[in-house]
């Protein structure tokens, strides 16, 4: 077996079987943060928890070896698709280790088990009728005298008129597209304007699934987050379409039974179905994660990536037959980077290759801003602040401190049974913080988990200044409780911060290794006694301005996230009033406000209603940003926008501190 299961676990006596999977990056270059913290990070934390569950688990995933952007790139660099694939692979899988993204396998889509999975599906839908042969039009160049795959053609998005649009997908209004939608379009390669041609393609019939994927969503309103709702019943409400699944490139998983040489199956099509063929490669026993329907199946991926994992890959699933449908489909939002998105084309990143930093502090900020449930932002400056004043002065402080003093008071750490009611109180608030951080970690809620257990450790620093055991003849009492925390905090922290978590176990004396404990020990406060501090030293490192400094630099110097007045007094800020408030049928956080903001009063769509009930913001003063173009959100006008602080993920209105008129503008 993959993993070996223990017998003691966090939820209830039966076994669970969880398959947890990352969407499959291209092999075109290093990825960055932001793929980091979207689907990485928080599959590695779920997979890593309900390991010390005791449940069964494998986490997979792979580099998608046959997108188009690695074509594209190979042209550009003179090599081989395959040659640079192999090139980024290696890369990727290094800097995914040195994150300690902890894969049962990590693989790539240019197998032959891959290929041999992928024919094997393709060939039974097509027996079925689910896949058939039809002629389509295409993009042609006359100039390169070739097709165009997706990738190969940008130009106006039809939906949104963001330039620069991709032939598959418009990367500004998340919408997938066809090549000949755009308006405007060139081929990336040689700048010339494509013409249309016939060519024969297979086709995966969606139309049949409709009513199967309208069914099957509506049974997971309420469980599944609601940008992955709304935004797959949106496509099934506009009428699904049979889409292509082979293109014009020889590079690709070959058409089973077919001989031609320059054509492929399509990357959505082959690149969803490698995590069925990366558990096989995996494990002989992949059937008891794929075919018993008690198996638990998640998939970590972006928001732009919901309809290919929320519409294309259940139909499969479905055609197919036999095989488990999707138990959770958790997309987050997108991180930016100092205000901007990620841009790859820009350099606008920060590369998993090339962080300098402790990784284990990376993970924690990242998860201190996990895009859970809106678009978040890395700062520099604020990774800087949350290392050194959380992670340095509270958890490590701590940690440091109790050790500190166990080694000049005692020979090894102490044990008692004579404690008093306020130590009895701090040892029940551990077991309190276990079962909390354990429920939002099932809930994915990344960052309240974490919010958790760190709160763990200023319980402890709060009881330690209270108690004073510097001062006290016997502290036995006080440094029992406060190395119980330690323990538990050590096995609470192993999946967010697997390194640290490993250092803080090995310096109580516990041998082995963290992540084989089980979660249900981290309540266990008796098993220290007797043990000997090892090789004391700080759990984390501040960080000096020099060192943020030469990353700002990185990114374009220090005045990346600074404005001039001028650009400042362009924005017209007002007070307003909201006079009318509503929800907006079928999504679970917009509401559309009324708001009068002096000369005339204005609509709003606001994410409010999470943290904001209808009745209460009627009334409130609120700062409204009035000079923004017009948009449409989620089919209602918005003409401006509510002005909100982020706080423990939570939308937090800023309001005048006195009753100001409506329309009084802010300077």
């Amino acid at each position: 077996m993959f993993y070996e299961c223990k017998k003691d676990k966090h939820r209830g006596d039966s076994l669970r079987k969880i398959l947890v999977t990352t969407a499959w990056p291209y092999g075109n270059g290093p990825i960055h943060l932001g793929h980091f913290a979207g689907m990485v990070l928080p599959a590695d934390i779920f997979a890593r928890y309900h390991r010390l569950c005791g449940n069964m688990v494998a986490m997979v995933s792979g580099t998608d070896m046959h997108g188009t952007p690695i074509s594209i790139k190979a042209e550009e660099e003179g090599m081989e698709p395959e040659e640079l694939a192999e090139k980024y692979h290696t890369i990727i899988k290094k800097s995914l280790d040195d994150m300690s993204a902890s894969y049962d396998l990590y693989t790539k889509t240019n197998t032959r088990n891959h290929y041999e999975v992928v024919q094997d599906i393709f060939a039974t839908l097509r027996d079925k009728g689910y896949i058939y042969k039809k002629e389509m039009k295409l993009p042609y160049c006359s100039e390169c005298d070739r097709f165009l795959p997706d990738r190969y053609v940008e130009g106006i998005c039809p939906m949104c008129d963001e330039e620069d649009a991709r032939g598959d997908q418009c990367d500004e209004c998340g919408m997938t597209l066809d090549p000949m939608e755009l308006d405007n379009s060139y081929c990336t390669i040689c700048g010339k304007s494509p013409v249309a041609r016939s060519s024969d393609h297979y086709f995966l019939k969606l139309t049949e699934f409709s009513d199967f994927l309208k069914s099957w969503i509506s049974t997971k309103k309420g469980k599944w987050k609601s940008n992955v709702i709304n935004f797959t019943e949106q496509w099934i409400e506009e009428g699904l379409e049979d889409r292509p699944i082979t293109r014009d490139m020889g590079w690709g998983v070959p058409i089973p039974g077919e001989e031609e040489k320059d054509k492929s199956i399509y990357v959505w099509f082959d690149a969803v179905i490698g995590y069925l063929s990366a558990t096989k490669e995996l494990t002989d026993e992949w059937k008891e994660l794929w075919k018993d329907e008690n198996a638990e199946t998640y998939y970590f991926i972006g928001k732009d990536n919901i309809p290919f994992h929320a519409i294309i890959w259940p139909s499969i699933l479905k055609g197919y037959d036999g095989l488990n449908l999707p138990h959770d489909i958790c997309a987050n939002e997108f991180l930016n980077l100092e205000g901007r998105q990620f841009s790859t084309s820009r350099n606008w990143a920060v590369w998993l290759n090339d962080i300098e930093f402790d990784t284990d502090s990376i993970r924690y900020y990242l998860t201190k801003i996990m895009p859970e449930k809106r678009d978040s932002n890395f700062k520099w400056e604020e990774y800087k602040a949350k290392n050194n004043d959380e992670l340095v002065s509270t958890y490590g402080n701590f940690i440091y401190r109790v050790l500190s003093m166990v080694n000049k008071k005692f020979d090894s750490i102490p044990y008692t049974e004579s404690l008093g009611s306020e130590d009895k109180k701090v040892l029940n608030k551990i077991d309190e913080k276990v079962d909390a951080v354990g429920d939002f970690i099932e809930e994915m809620e990344f960052k309240k988990g974490l919010n958790e257990a760190i709160s763990l450790a200023s319980t402890g620093n709060a009881y330690l200044n209270e108690k004073e055991p510097w001062n006290l003849k016997e502290p036995k009492d006080v440094l029992f409780v406060c190395t119980a925390i330690s323990r538990s905090l050590a096995i609470m922290t192993a999946p967010f911060l697997p390194k640290s978590a490993q250092k803080l176990w090995n310096m109580l004396g516990l041998e082995g290794s963290v992540h084989e404990a089980s979660w249900e020990d981290a309540k266990k406060h008796t098993s220290l006694e007797g043990k000997q501090i090892n090789n004391l030293e700080p759990l984390f490192e501040k960080l000096d301005d020099k060192e943020i400094e030469k990353e700002i630099k990185k990114l374009g110097g220090n005045n990346i996230d600074k404005i001039s007045i001028q650009e400042f007094e362009r924005l017209d800020m007002r007070i307003g009033e909201v006079i009318k408030a509503e929800e907006i049928e079928g999504s679970d956080k917009l509401l559309k406000l009324k708001v009068d903001i002096g000369e005339e009063k204005r609509q709003l769509v606001a994410g409010l209603s999470e943290t904001h009930s209808v009745d209460e913001l009627l009334g409130k003063k609120v700062v409204v940003l009035a000079n923004l173009e017009e948009a449409e959100i989620f089919g209602v006008k918005s003409e401006g926008m509510v002005l909100a602080a982020e706080v423990d993920d939570e939308a937090v209105l800023i309001e005048p501190e006195k009753d100001i008129k409506s329309g009084s503008g802010i300077c």
